[in-house]
């Protein structure tokens, strides 16, 4: 059996717990804001005490909301990368951020579930080789589709954005149509600067200041492109061209030709892609308390 710990029990987390259940991981410690819990949900210690358990697990799950540059993701995640012990994360920000460090542990720390959901993208831009790579052009952002879809159908901004927040689609905190656009386009740099590091087509780190934006149009979708020469996100691939997803599906093109699609938005597909992750993981990396073979 394996024994891990989750930090954040909102969503995500408390869905992949559940999920853990199926696939012999035993949760031996929950993290939250209002303390450190154990299986049997009694509270062990404070949420400040949480290095005093990481001796006691195999691996972590980061499920903590995407904030800033993820200084408090990356704090988790560095502890136990240095002590030799794997990481599996949803969060964007210190993966975007802090991608000089991480990338260092390339074994032990897995990020599939940062960008595109379910749809894997990630690993499928792993099957390339850096220089087979002439364009990625993707749809990253399931919300920001969702909602250029409903308004190209003749849906208003009120009706999206109602639906949108019924649906979990939005970012915590944001509730009008822009503040929805404003966090869900930080959401798709964060991804946008993990895609680029993570194609290995450049001979240096992508930062923020290296990708260009456009703004919301309502003729427009939001994509990513990357090139050799320019990295462009935004509001600009016109909103009913013929390779857009629908709804809070996400798409990635590879040199024009699809490799991945699936819904982008939602617990479900988040935790989807770190189970993925997990089993990958299970057939690299010794687990010193499981002989358990994760993927049969």
């Amino acid at each position: 059996m394996i024994n891990a710990i989750i930090f954040g029990a909102g969503n995500i987390g408390s869905n992949l717990a559940k999920e853990l259940s199926n696939e012999k991981v035993f949760v031996k410690y929950v993290v939250r804001t209002s303390g450190i819990f154990d299986d049997a949900f009694n509270k062990v210690a404070e949420q400040k005490d949480w290095k005093s358990f990481v001796d006691e697990v195999d691996l972590a799950f980061i499920c903590v909301p995407t904030s800033g540059k993820g200084e408090k993701a990356f704090e988790y995640e560095l502890n136990f990368l240095e002590k030799g012990k794997p990481v599996i994360t949803c969060e964007k920000a210190s993966v975007a951020f802090c991608w000089e460090v991480l990338n260092k542990y390339k074994k032990l720390f897995l990020y599939t579930a940062s960008v595109g959901g379910g749809t894997k993208m990630l690993q499928e831009i792993s099957k390339y080789d850096p220089q087979e790579i002439k364009e990625i052009k993707a749809v990253v952002n399931g919300t920001l589709n969702y909602i250029s879809d409903g308004l190209v159908s003749g849906r208003t901004k009120d009706e999206v954005v109602k639906d949108v927040l019924e649906k979990g689609y939005a970012e915590p905190g944001a509730v009008t149509f822009e503040e929805i656009i404003k966090s869900e386009m930080n959401d798709v740099l964060l991804k946008t600067i993990i895609i680029a590091n993570h194609s290995g087509i450049f001979d240096r780190v992508i930062t923020k200041e290296d990708i260009a934006i456009f703004d919301f149009d309502i003729s427009k979708r939001c994509i990513v492109k990357i090139d050799r020469n320019n990295i462009e996100i935004g509001y600009i691939e016109d909103a009913k061209a013929d390779w857009l997803p629908d709804g809070v599906n996400n798409i990635l093109l590879i040199n024009n030709e699809k490799k991945a699609y699936g819904p982008g938005a939602g617990a479900d597909a988040t935790v989807l892609s770190m189970i993925y992750d997990l089993k990958i993981l299970s057939n690299s990396f010794p687990f010193a308390n499981s002989s358990t073979n994760l993927s049969k």
